[in-house]
């Protein structure tokens, strides 16, 4: 369980949502081996069914309530995280069991706008999109949609009018018609390949299973594709960035090329280190599961986010030190090294690295969709008959594949901007900054000071004096 700095359950701050009612901002939200709390409402662990992760937001499906969680990605991911370690394991599989003889598309938490004849149909359900058809969950609720349906569609107005951004799914057939929101684009697009389609007939053989696959078939293994970060990959990034450098010697004699290699071979380390690290950890992982893991999309964008700030940090306090340093061999004013950190704009230093985080959100979202599209595959598997096809699954692991070189090569090519970006600033702002400093005159007393240790010299020679004079009488 994740605590507090006391040893306390940790609180953390989202906007929330219950089923049938409005977002309620900024709610405590405690995580206890009882229950969920927040307000005077408690979620008992061992009814949550289903914990379903959407981009920023968890979705909490209960057997007596289903609940919307939005915040930091980092807080929501730890946060279900402790959810599912106490959740109904046996109720989620005993929900999908019915289904282990289809083909499972893709499994998420949704909301839900629609009608089915004249009854309503809205608020969050649990979505399990088949080969056949669309399945429907909510606490006591079911719904069933056979395919094909008569409109599949994505909406890009819908997301607008909401003002959320979000993509959302029509589907409509016969008397029913709604909107499904929350789901990945790659969903979407793995839900309108099967919607419009006639199924295949189903399997008449009736005979009962005494195993599901996850319990006779090895587990999943796959071979990683080639990654772009390694030792060499460092050592180019780092080069790149020292070439970026215009080295003033003048400054002093060990503020040479080869102090800026072990400079920006730290921020190299710093920067590229989540990815090396969880690199290695999937490289040696036994199961297309345990790789999944260990490339995390989103625990690896926490990673980068920690260490992109560690970069700047890091920027900032050799800087300092260079500074600090010409104050105090220099003997310089204390005010003069504050004024060179302030024209080098330690603010911007710090922002520095943050947009490369930025750009790297696409590929993450794309990641993480896949790698939930590719879990849910391998739960449905586990579930299946022992002589289930496996293709859906194979075809999982390639899109995930694709998705994880994708985001390799980007994150590679944002720290290896990031870094060139910070030799530019050694150029054009840095080194200058040093410069300048360091060319100042050393501090001299002020013209009151001058006068006291005048006063105090003629003081003591008069008083050598007048004791002269006293023995000489």
């Amino acid at each position: 369980m994740n605590r507090g700095s006391k040893g306390d359950p940790k609180a953390y701050r989202f906007d929330v949502r219950l089923a049938g009612e409005p977002v309620r901002p900024q709610v405590s939200v405690v995580c206890t081996p009882a229950g969920v709390h927040f307000e005077d409402r408690q979620i008992p662990l061992a009814s949550v069914f289903w914990v379903s992760r959407r981009a920023g937001l968890i979705l909490v499906f209960a057997r007596q309530e289903t609940v919307a969680f939005f915040g930091e990605s980092g807080d929501l991911e730890d946060f279900a995280r402790n959810v599912e370690r106490g959740s109904d394991v046996a109720g989620r599989r005993s929900l999908l069991r019915p289904l282990a003889a289809d083909v499972v598309v893709c499994t998420a938490g949704t909301e839900i706008t629609g009608r089915i004849g004249d009854a309503p149909l809205e608020g969050l359900y649990l979505a399990v999109f088949t080969r056949r058809g669309l399945h429907l969950f909510a606490e006591e609720h079911e719904y069933t949609l056979r395919w094909p349906t008569e409109h599949a569609a994505e909406a890009a107005d819908a997301a607008d009018a909401r003002g959320d951004g979000r993509p959302v799914l029509e589907l409509a057939k016969g008397d029913a018609s709604f909107e499904i929101r929350y789901l990945f684009q790659e969903e979407i697009r793995a839900v309108l390949e099967v919607a419009g389609t006639v199924p295949a007939p189903p399997d008449t053989d009736d005979a009962l299973e005494m195993f599901d696959k996850g319990e006779v078939a090895r587990p999943v293994r796959a071979r990683l594709p080639d990654f772009s970060v390694g030792a060499d990959t460092l050592q180019q990034v780092c080069e790149a960035a020292v070439d970026r450098v215009r080295i003033d010697p003048s400054i002093g004699e060990s503020f040479d090329r080869r102090y800026f290699e072990r400079h920006f071979r730290t921020l190299g380390e710093m920067a590229l280190g989540p990815l090396m690290l969880r690199r290695s950890a999937a490289l040696e992982a036994d199961s297309v599961v345990g790789a999944v893991q260990a490339m995390d999309a989103e625990q690896m964008r926490q990673d980068a986010i920690a260490a992109f700030r560690g970069v700047a940090e890091e920027l900032v306090r050799v800087y300092a030190a260079e500074v600090q340093a010409i104050v105090r061999t220099r003997r310089l004013d204390r005010d003069k090294g504050e004024k060179a950190l302030s024209a080098a704009g330690e603010p911007a230093l710090r922002e520095t690295t943050s947009k490369y985080i930025d750009a790297l959100n696409p590929a993450f979202d794309a990641t993480l969709a896949r790698q939930q599209l590719l879990l849910q595959q391998l739960h449905a598997r586990d579930l299946a008959p022992p002589e289930a096809e496996e293709a859906s699954v194979e075809e999982a692991i390639r899109a995930w594949k694709d998705e994880v070189t994708k985001l390799d090569r980007a994150y590679v090519s944002a720290a290896a901007a990031a870094l060139v970006e910070i030799g530019a600033l050694w150029s054009d702002r840095m080194i200058p900054g040093l410069r300048a400093l360091a060319a100042l005159r050393a501090r001299r007393l002020s013209k009151r000071g001058r006068w006291a240790i005048l006063a105090i010299v003629a003081f003591f020679v008069a008083a050598a004096l007048a004791w002269l004079a006293r023995d000489l009488i």
